[in-house]
């Protein structure tokens, strides 16, 4: 490694926007005001020329990555007489640059109004390259005390702080969800929440190559407390995000990351089964379609099954994606249809290479649609999982930037899988390569994605290699490619892919992510929280979740599988998988003692589907917010929430402490400061002070759920249970409210409905109905309002009530004159009764 540092740079002022800063050595530095609260920084040290591949092109015309040329927000831009400082100000951020000719651009970050800055470049080693690998480096000063959020999905507790990250992938199967790095995911963006100054900030690195991001690990007494970035090919490209609030700071990156193209299907929030250990046997099908009967037997309602890479095993014991083995499956389209029949959906699992074994490996060879070694100019090959546990086999990655093996993956999807009424899983997408000089062809680009505000990572106009372009561009164009072929083959329904790693972007095509291969182990349930956490922060795919009961190791006990599913039923994905080293399948009833503990957990699930579907559309697919989201996200004013890691919540008002540890009947839960709430399963109220509370409350294994607490104000929705999402008409909303004691301030809730299938909802076919509740000392009211009504649900009543034992204030609904109120009704689980409340869906049409 060479690291230098450049200097002498001057201000360009021949340019207006974006400010440019040049030196006579060829680097470049610019500042683009993309808003008022986000920066663009782009450091371009001089490139060397590079040589030719030696790979031929087998695809017809080229597509070029564009940059996208943003028209600056209002900003003032000042400069000292002695040419030393620049300052650049916006309504939101003052800039100040300094310009020592000795040393590199230094750039200090001020809120407006304010004296002490909230980020500074470090001094004198600012921005950092080598001129033989291409590495680039950014060094920033660190405070002290100051929080670190994000990454993507990382280990050990939500506060990264004091830790050393390598951005890679890797398949890290039974990873230690306490220190393991790297993971499955790849995302260069963190927020910083200040200690002192209690403000946020976001900053994003544009750059797919290869990332090791520090944030306090090593230390150096000639430079002070710092932390650092460093690429392993150039440029460095960074976007400043300012908020004050995580929350602004979450949006405001979510807005330069696009929208989600499409909801998720409401089947997507149903119990999805899985096992590796069902497509590994001989019988594989058989076991599959006993599967369905079994989920009736034991009354579990499912919605889907993945299909693990059983079915592709050939003759010989090799795993060939595309390929059925005739034997496990005889009748693939049968089992399909068998499935979806009981209403299940099924996920065929496909990987993004080709072991030389494999029936095609020649034909993508010869017509270059693999990765490619351009020194021996022939397809780049590693070991790849071949048969069994621990086996190996040559392969070569599909090059998804190329037309062949672009067009041949979307062909195959068709043919071998969606034709036969599958839906696609994509697994072991994480590109790791033993070789960052094996080159892609370059010829296919990300031209689906729609970011807002900036350009996706430039890709050569020719070949380049994986150091310079990054692997997460595979795993790009690999989902750009899925969803291109799933959208064609079923153009009216709503395309649901799940995906196991992720990289920014990816949250606009995939429906689902997971936290990958985890640990049977009481330690996985406690830090896969976080881990979940930080994914949420950091816009992954919405639709996250944990392999429930644990995939790799033994089997859980029927202990932790219930305190397992006890959280893991709010979580917007809801899989439990494995692959237990003793041969058995963790399954709803693999222990009848739980059954109907596991049952009970399971229908809740159900009932609270129509409440998520709601908080996924209000915050993910309108805002980019995640549902699944950290206390300080909702309540940063106060700080001992900053490092709470092992709770987490579900929108902005159900807080939810999971039990982690075998034997535990109570759970002790900080409360933040000035907030209201009701313990759910006690209905105790807890007002909470200024200073904040902790509680302890009881946490029975035969509770439903992991402890609840509901904020004062709440408004919950619950559907019916079905034995899956369609399997009946859909018919009945239930209305709890938990109003303030003394607070007689109006809260909402935005009900969504549509029919969870199609697209139609693009067009207008929703509904968004407001429920809303003002409390007063006499009485609680009730009202809804029709905000939206293109789509008219199966029901023409939501039945209301207070569950809070203690609750004498009568249910008064707004407008019953007019309406009309329905004949109360008992619910038989909760006792809890029930006054209907009548919607006129057609009122708005009328009028």
């Amino acid at each position: 490694m060479k690291q230098l540092i450049p200097s002498h740079f001057k201000h360009d002022e021949t340019v207006a926007h974006p400010i440019t800063l040049r030196n006579s050595t060829g680097h470049v530095l610019t500042i683009s005001v993309v808003s008022a609260n986000i920066i663009r920084v782009r450091y371009q040290p001089p490139v060397k020329p590079r040589e030719r591949s030696t790979r031929r092109s087998y695809g017809g015309v080229m597509v070029s990555s564009k940059e996208v040329v943003v028209t600056p927000s209002r900003f003032a831009l000042t400069k000292s007489t002695d040419g030393e400082e620049v300052e650049i100000e916006t309504p939101e951020l003052r800039i100040v640059i300094e310009l020592k000719l000795r040393h590199p651009p230094r750039l200090v970050w001020y809120a407006s109004g304010e004296t002490v800055p909230f980020a500074q470049d470090l001094v004198n080693r600012s921005l950092a390259y080598d001129p033989s690998s291409e590495s680039v480096w950014h060094y920033q000063t660190r405070t002290e005390g100051d929080h670190y959020y994000g990454l993507g999905e990382k280990t050990g507790k939500i506060d990264l702080s004091g830790r050393r990250f390598r951005l890679e992938r890797m398949d890290c199967m039974g990873y230690d969800a306490r220190t393991q790095d790297p993971l499955y995911k790849f995302c260069p963006f963190y927020i910083t929440l200040g200690a002192q100054s209690n403000a946020a900030h976001g900053i994003y690195y544009n750059n797919f190559s290869d990332t090791t991001i520090d944030l306090g690990q090593e230390i150096d007494a000639m430079w002070g407390p710092y932390s650092y970035y460093q690429a392993a090919s150039g440029p460095l490209d960074y976007y400043r995000v300012y908020g004050p609030t995580v929350s602004k700071v979450v949006k405001s990156y979510g807005g330069l990351m696009g929208r989600p193209r499409h909801l998720p299907p409401r089947y997507a929030f149903g119990y999805l089964a899985s096992s590796m250990g069902y497509a590994e046997a001989e019988n594989a099908q058989e076991q599959l379609e006993a599967f369905a009967d079994l989920c009736k037997e034991h009354s579990i309602p499912c919605d889907g099954m993945h299909l693990s890479s059983g079915y592709t095993v050939n003759a010989n014991g090799d795993r060939c994606v595309f390929t059925w083995n005739p034997t496990r499956f005889p009748d693939p389209k049968r089992l399909a249809a068998h499935l979806k029949s009981a209403g299940i959906r099924i996920f065929a699992n496909v990987k993004p290479w080709l072991l030389k074994s494999h029936p095609d490996y020649t034909l993508l060879k010869v017509s270059h649609g693999l990765v490619w070694n351009s020194d021996v100019n022939d397809p780049a090959t590693l070991w790849q999982w071949s048969a069994g546990k621990h086996t190996a086999g040559e392969a070569s990655y599909i090059d998804f930037t190329s037309l062949v093996g672009y067009r041949y993956w979307q062909e195959r999807l068709k043919t071998r899988l969606l034709d036969l009424g599958y839906e696609l899983w994509l697994d072991n997408n994480e590109f790791t390569l033993l070789d960052d000089s094996n080159t892609y062809a370059c010829e296919m680009h990300p031209t689906v994605y729609q970011p807002h505000g900036l350009s996706l990572p430039a890709m050569s106009p020719r070949d380049s290699s994986a150091r310079q372009v990054g692997t997460p561009y595979q795993t790009l164009m690999m989902m750009q490619a899925s969803y291109e072929a799933v959208r064609k083959h079923a153009p009216i329904d709503r395309p649901f892919i799940i995906t196991r790693s992720a990289t920014p972007f990816s949250h606009q095509l995939m429906s689902q992510t997971w936290s990958g291969d985890n640990t049977t182990d009481w330690s996985t349930i406690e830090y896969n929280i976080p881990m979940g956490l930080g994914a949420g922060l950091s816009i992954m795919p919405g639709g996250y979740g944990h392999d429930v009961g644990g995939f790799a190791g033994p089997r859980p006990s029927p202990e932790m599988f219930v305190r397992w599913v006890q959280q893991a039923i709010f979580w917007p994905r809801f899989c439990i998988h494995s692959w237990n080293t003793d041969g058995t399948i963790t399954e709803p009833w693999m222990y009848p003692e739980v059954l109907p503990l596991i049952r009970a957990s399971i229908e809740l699930r159900y009932r609270l589907i129509p409440y998520l579907y709601s908080l996924h559309i209000k915050y993910f697919h309108h805002e980019c917010e995640p549902v699944i989201r950290p206390l300080f996200y909702d309540h940063q004013d106060d700080p001992n929430t900053h490092t709470q890691s092992f709770e987490f919540m579900v929108g902005s008002n159900l807080l939810i402490a999971p039990v982690t540890q075998p034997d535990q009947i109570s759970r002790t839960v900080y409360l933040p400061a000035n907030t209201s709430w009701y313990h759910y399963q006690t209905n105790t109220y807890y007002d909470v002070p200024k200073e904040g509370l902790t509680v302890t409350v009881p946490s029975l294994i035969e509770d439903t759920s992991s402890p609840l607490f509901v904020k004062a104000g709440t408004i919950l929705c619950f559907g019916k249970v079905m034995s899956s999402v369609f399997a009946d008409v859909d018919d009945e909303r239930r209305i709890q409210v938990f109003p303030h004691p003394t607070d007689t301030t109006r809260t909402e809730f935005h009900l969504f409905e549509d029919d969870g299938k199609t697209i139609y909802y693009e067009n207008g076919a929703y509904a968004d109905v407001v429920i809303w509740m003002e409390p007063s000392a006499t009485e609680i009211r009730v009202g809804i309002e029709v905000l939206e009504d293109g789509y008219f649900p199966n029901y023409d009543t939501l039945w209301v009530t207070c569950p809070l034992q203690d609750e004498t204030r009568p249910l008064v609904f707004d407008g019953e004159d007019d309406l009309g109120r329905s004949m109360g009704l008992v619910d038989q689980q909760d006792t809890n009764v029930y006054e209907g409340f009548r919607i006129s869906w057609k009122r708005t049409q009328e009028e």
